[in-house]
């Protein structure tokens, strides 16, 4: 009776697990260890840091003019005599894990702001992340507060809050989180803006919501989520939540053959959108979603009166909320008003050209 009992019970057990719905995938590298635990950069390692100073430059041709500046009391000196701090918006730009300030990508997203007429300020953190992923991703406090304080110096010599906007790509997001949170403990007031380009997952999805990148960062916080459960993060972390082609893989196209774009090119293309968010600001539209399930299907066009936004420079924080922002396969990528049309497959739609049923012979 008891062997029977035990059976009943084991049997029970299995079927109710087997129909629990255990959520969305945990995604790769997770946890990470050493992550809840005291990190410090070494007065040495302060020595090497630097930054890249770059400013607009007028003329018949468009270019830009730079400094190389340490990241210390020296180098608040190099920035200032660079850049003029009170007179336009300063952009800092900080890349991602085994990325440079000298890299073709973070130079394009550095232009694009330069273009509208800012100054940009490139952190360089190739030399310092320049280590195993998990300890990269441990430095990324410390770094970042360094940062923030370094941040608070300059406003002494004419930078404001409101004329602060930060942007970090993967690593470089938590890092550009930390920064802001720094600078607003120091000076009671928080930078403006902060974007984050797909937002490192390893090592980041399960800290606690403070201890990486949040809305709580800056006054206006939005994310563009390109490869949530490979090298990005699914949780939504700013007002506005972007999820490109339900923010997983990316499409590919090349001269009308299927490339795939997999995770560490889905990872990527966050830039690529943002700079031509850049240059077509009013193209990259999006649906905003009830949850982040809707968003990874594309299941948002179900309410008649659907709510757009759009991705880039006029991103509107007034509409706070999750938004799944459908691309086309090739550059620029903006689909404009065509995006307002739900796809039959959302992001996957461009497979219905590659092996269509009249060829399949069974």
């Amino acid at each position: 009776m008891l062997l029977k009992s035990v059976v009943v019970l084991y049997y029970t057990v299995t079927k109710i697990l087997c129909n629990q719905d255990f959520g969305p995938p945990a995604g790769y590298l997770s946890d990470c260890p050493g992550m809840n635990r005291t990190t410090k950069l070494s007065e040495q390692t302060k020595s090497y840091l630097y930054v890249v100073a770059l400013k607009p430059v007028k003329g018949l041709f468009f270019k830009s003019s730079e400094a190389r500046c340490n990241l210390n009391d020296k180098g608040v000196a190099c920035v200032t005599a660079h850049i003029q701090l009170t007179k336009r918006k300063t952009q800092v730009v900080i890349s991602g894990y085994l990325d440079s300030s000298f890299s073709p990508l973070v130079r394009a997203v550095a232009d694009a702001y330069l273009r509208r007429g800012r100054n940009v300020i490139i952190v360089e953190i190739f030399p310092l992340l320049l280590r195993p992923y998990p300890l990269a991703a441990r430095i990324t406090r410390p770094f970042g507060e360094y940062l923030g304080e370094f941040l608070v110096k300059l406003t002494h010599h004419g930078l404001t809050a409101n004329r602060l906007e930060i942007i970090g790509a993967s690593l470089g997001a938590h890092i550009a989180s930390y920064a802001s949170l720094r600078f607003g403990q120091l000076t009671g007031t928080k930078p403006a803006r902060l974007t984050g380009l797909d937002p490192a997952g390893p090592c980041f999805r399960n800290l606690p919501y403070s201890e990486r990148l949040n809305r709580n960062a800056a006054h206006k916080v939005d994310v563009l989520h390109t490869n949530i459960d490979g090298f990005g993060i699914a949780d939504p972390l700013g007002h506005v939540d972007f999820y490109a082609n339900g923010g997983e893989y990316q499409q590919s196209m090349k001269k009308g053959f299927l490339l795939p774009c997999l995770a560490l090119c889905s990872h990527v293309r966050s830039a690529l959108y943002w700079i031509n968010a850049h240059s077509n600001p009013a193209q990259f539209i999006s649906i905003r979603c009830e949850s982040v399930a809707d968003a990874r299907r594309g299941d948002c066009y179900r309410n008649k009166n659907i709510t757009t936004n759009l991705l880039g420079p006029k991103a509107d924080f007034a509409k706070p909320g999750i938004y799944y922002l459908p691309t086309h396969e090739i550059t620029p990528y903006y689909m404009g008003m065509d995006g307002l049309k739900k796809r039959p497959l959302t992001m996957n739609t461009y497979l219905l050209q590659v092996a269509p049923d009249d060829d399949m012979v069974l």
